[in-house]
């Protein structure tokens, strides 16, 4: 199947429009330029960064020719999430089925969560996309002001992780009638387009980068993710070890 990504450069309506922190550096690595290499060894079509007017003259002048010869794709979007979302659909190549929406806060993504996420895809028949999703560790209450007003049933909830992958037309469709709704991500979109969102078990490394503390956490982040294995050996004595 045919496969774009698309990393919208904004900041998710669910959280405060002051945390982000794609320009942030983890190693010397702007933490957006690891989200968008996370694919660069996987069998894509399309790369698409798409900006908000506020950084498009910075990602311009600073990323894009790099990005470029990457044969990644940059485009100007809206100040919001599915604005920019909707401006990647515009650019995707006529071949292109399947989408994946990457947060490019979220670095730390490592290449089975990724396998996972098409190989439900397609054993899904019925899924117009999925998504990875963990138990939460913690309690969640209600609030009014400063004050829990009520605590919410955990066994009822699960946290849901970005990169997500859907179907390009069902995607597109929902897009087109989504009118001036907001929601809090693609798959609560979609399930208000009808669409049925399966779900994978996500990851504890999958951390969205949207603070210091977060930004401090990066470089261990992404050194303890799992590697692939190589599909040839590394040295004339590696084939006796297959």
């Amino acid at each position: 199947m045919p496969v774009a990504v698309i990393f919208p450069l904004v900041t998710p309506s669910f959280v405060a429009k002051t945390a982000t922190r794609a320009f942030a550096k983890i190693d010397s690595r702007e933490v957006f330029l690891r989200s968008v290499e996370v694919y660069t060894q996987r069998n894509v079509e399309q790369r698409i960064v798409v900006v908000t007017p506020d950084d498009l003259q910075t990602m311009q002048e600073k990323y894009a020719a790099h990005l470029g010869f990457q044969g990644v794709t940059v485009a100007g979007g809206t100040s919001d999430w599915f604005g920019c979302v909707a401006r990647g659909l515009e650019k995707l190549e006529e071949g292109i089925d399947t989408v994946l929406i990457h947060d490019p806060c979220c670095p730390a993504v490592s290449f089975y969560l990724l396998d996972a996420l098409e190989e439900a895809l397609g054993k899904e028949k019925g899924a117009a996309g999925v998504v990875p999703v963990l138990p939460t560790r913690n309690a969640f209450g209600d609030l009014e002001g400063r004050m829990i007003s009520e605590f919410v049933d955990m066994s009822k909830v699960a946290e849901v992780q970005s990169p997500q992958i859907f179907r390009r037309a069902a995607l597109a469709a929902a897009y087109a009638k989504r009118g001036g709704n907001t929601f809090v991500d693609d798959a609560e979109l979609m399930i208000a387009a009808g669409h049925k969102i399966a779900t994978i078990a996500g990851s504890r490394f999958n951390q969205r980068i949207d603070t210091d503390e977060m930004t401090r956490l990066g470089k261990d982040l992404l050194e303890h993710l799992p590697r692939p294995k190589p599909k040839t050996p590394l040295n004339p004595f590696g084939e006796a070890e297959w």
